[in-house]
């Protein structure tokens, strides 16, 4: 099975043509609306698997959200079909993320067995409701 290796969510990023190195531009761990349900901004789901001793067959990863209180919502399921190299990179653009509640919500990368899913990495985005100024 393929290892994650990292995955962080960011505003931006740019992967060098001729490296393939990756920049990550303002990593992304909360946001603050104005008011409540919002659109969180675009974002990238960024993640580096680990491929050595995996069996070169494709594999299948999701993303989840989940907020605080509430049902998951499948953001994104991809297929990924391994190179010969030992590392993959995958990313996904996220559309804006619908929000209802305050709180801790969690986006959930998760590779799909033949038990079902196997989540791999969980990571935060802290919702703030924006508190009017005096």
């Amino acid at each position: 099975m393929p290892k994650l290796i990292y995955a962080l969510m960011c505003a931006d990023m740019i992967i060098d043509r001729d490296s393939s190195s990756t920049s990550f531009i303002r990593t992304v761990e909360h946001a603050v609306v104005p008011a409540l349900p919002a659109t969180l901004p675009p974002v990238f789901f960024a993640s580096l698997w680990d491929l050595d001793g995996h069996d070169g067959k494709p594999f299948t990863v999701s993303l989840t959200l989940t907020p605080p209180e509430g049902e998951s919502t499948i953001l994104g399921v991809q297929e990924v079909t391994p190179g010969s190299t030992m590392l993959h990179k995958m990313n996904f653009q996220l559309p804006g993320l619908k929000v209802t509640t305050e709180g801790r919500h969690s986006v959930s990368v998760a590779v799909k067995t033949d038990a079902g899913w196997d989540t791999r990495g969980t990571l935060p985005i802290f919702v703030f409701k924006a508190t009017k100024k005096a």
